[in-house]
């Protein structure tokens, strides 16, 4: 859900994206500037072929996109830590392989490209078009990328709301992942540019539904990845955790 009020209202830059952007502005019914030099609010504008979102952040402007070529996601990929990472564990990928994982808050996409580089075949919901804009810009740049293609291949795309298309699923999942969008923290901590223009820009997933409906339709568990020594997610304790450095995953098995 895109927060546009006139405080976090979002524009499209014309500058750079020609044809692209004006198709887009007319989808998300979204006023267009032909020059974002000047604007201070939130603008989607394309700089070197990618689309980006900009926003201010402590007064300076900043820019994010989707890019699994580079950056963390690149390293990621080749760094990892394969099976053996946090994450791989706590869906169960060390037990069995290429599981079938609905990511119901795809956010900018990172969980769900280590995933699929880990062979998981996921399907991705995000319910701010926003963000699945961002999303899907990378999607279709890393089909094109010899390197990503077969992984990308592995990904795909829903901009919904999670419960609704949870609700509606003709076959259930191996595993629902849930990265839960929180409140802004205090400006002393460290948050990455990226989470503070979306927290910015989004509103905290307070749906309590979420868990129950993840529950509801995952065959073998649901995972929920919250900051380490967070509060239990909707204040339901897992079955079990698995701790990594600043992460922490609460894994809800579904056959106890």
């Amino acid at each position: 859900m895109l927060n546009n009020n006139r405080k976090n209202k979002v524009v499209v830059c014309a500058e750079g994206g020609g044809e692209r952007l004006q198709i887009l502005a007319r989808q998300m019914n979204l006023s267009m500037i032909q020059n974002c030099q000047n604007y201070s609010g939130y603008c989607l504008l394309c700089v070197d072929d990618k689309l980006h979102l900009q926003g201010l952040i402590d007064g300076a402007k900043t820019r994010i996109c989707v890019d699994f070529s580079s950056g963390e996601a690149n390293y990621r990929r080749k760094q990892g830590g394969g099976k053996n990472q946090a994450i791989a564990r706590a869906i169960g990928l060390k037990k069995i392989k290429n599981r079938n994982v609905v990511d119901a808050t795809a956010g900018l996409g990172g969980d769900a490209f280590v995933l699929a580089c880990l062979g998981c075949e996921v399907t991705m919901l995000e319910r701010s078009t926003i963000v699945a804009a961002l999303l899907d810009d990378g999607l279709l740049r890393g089909c094109e990328d010899d390197m990503l293609s077969e992984i990308i291949a592995r990904m795909t795309l829903h901009n919904t709301e999670a419960t609704d298309y949870l609700s509606n699923l003709s076959e259930a999942p191996d595993v629902v992942y849930l990265d839960p969008m929180y409140p802004q923290r205090k400006k002393t901590a460290k948050v990455k540019k990226a989470m503070q223009l979306l927290q910015g820009l989004l509103p905290s997933e307070t749906n309590e539904a979420l868990l129950d409906s993840a529950l509801s339709v995952a065959q073998d568990r649901v995972v929920i990845k919250r900051p380490k020594g967070a509060e239990y997610f909707n204040h339901s304790a897992p079955s079990h955790s698995i701790e990594s450095k600043k992460t922490r995953y609460d894994v809800y098995l579904c056959r106890e």
